[in-house]
């Protein structure tokens, strides 16, 4: 069950947690870590929106599986949004960002920086991480491509079905809920909503006006760990979809066998799909992926609520300093 890989990442989290305590118990703690360095007052808002917003994002996936699968009959419905779920909470996280940073843009600089190179939204953010997000959103592509392609309609016209057929017979065919376009479409559509989010949100956080010159140091490492979590909340959302609907896919792995009531003779006919190997792979690895964005979630979670200090020099002060 998907919130099992919840308790499986908390594990993982706390082993982390107890070999570095048990490090530093020994005297063998590492170098001093950016997040421990003090930060501009003025991004901490914009950090603890992304941290609760990682705590939201799990909280409504696991919100969601409840209400679904304990208070709700659904079995004859198409709940795409089981999947967009995750995609639409970091939407709206990523979007009050947006608002906190737009609303401070206006404030004016205590004295202009001179820009020495040209900003763009990849200027602060983690470029694996933005690669493994934008290889997140190709796997989603493809992945609506090939199964909505595999798919067939019901009686309604609905692309929900995946249909085994056993050759050289006139049985019909066994029928499956899939991954189809029913599906795939509206979630893939939660995707591009939230890939164009996470562009708006880097950009503004990277074009915003520098406060001070000798502040510059200080509010770049503070971009890039907001840069961080923007990217880490974004990909984590993708991850838990796609390992939805991986799961979803995976209901076509088969074979089966079937049988003719009232034949006594009837030899058993397997049914299989022709990718059902790649279905089988589709079912081991939804869990992983949702364990990986579980585990991601909560570091960022724990990073980004983490107490910093917030030492920021006034600007008489720098000046008496430099002085």
């Amino acid at each position: 069950m998907p919130l099992f890989s919840l308790i499986l990442a908390v594990f993982v989290i706390g082993a982390f947690v107890l070999l570095g305590r048990l490090k530093n118990a020994g005297g063998q703690s590492g170098s001093r870590s950016d997040s421990a360095v003090a930060i501009p007052a003025e991004y901490e808002v914009e950090r603890r929106t992304l941290g609760i917003g990682a705590i939201a994002v799990i909280g409504m996936f696991a919100v969601e599986f409840v209400v679904r699968g304990f208070l709700l009959n659904l079995s004859d419905t198409v709940d795409w949004w089981r999947y967009a779920t995750p995609l639409l909470t970091a939407v709206l996280i990523l979007a009050v960002v947006l608002f906190q940073i737009a609303s401070r843009k206006t404030v004016a600089p205590a004295r202009p920086v001179v820009a020495t190179a040209r900003r763009t939204w990849l200027s602060f953010g983690p470029r694996a991480g933005i690669i493994g997000a934008g290889a997140l959103v190709a796997a989603f592509v493809a992945t609506t491509l090939a199964a909505g392609a595999a798919s067939s309609p019901d009686d309604r016209g609905r692309y929900i079905y995946i249909e085994l057929v056993a050759a050289n017979t006139t049985i019909d065919p066994l029928r499956f809920w899939f991954y189809g376009w029913a599906y795939g479409i509206p979630v893939i559509i939660c995707v591009g909503a939230l890939a164009i989010m996470a562009w708006l949100t880097l950009r503004a956080n990277a074009l915003r006006p520098f406060r001070m010159p000798e502040n510059t140091g200080m509010e770049r490492r503070a971009r890039g760990q907001i840069a961080a979590g923007i990217t880490s909340i974004s990909t984590a959302a993708m991850l838990l979809a796609l390992g939805g609907a991986f799961r979803l896919i995976s209901n076509a792995r088969g074979p089966w066998g079937l049988t003719i009531n009232g034949d006594p003779h009837s030899e058993p006919y397997e049914m299989t799909w022709h990718y059902a190997n790649l279905a089988a792979a589709a079912g081991w690895v939804a869990p992983l992926l949702e364990v990986a964005a579980f585990v991601l979630l909560l570091i960022s979670a724990r990073r980004l609520l983490r107490a910093h200090p917030r030492r920021q020099p006034s600007e008489n002060a720098v000046i008496a300093e430099v002085v």
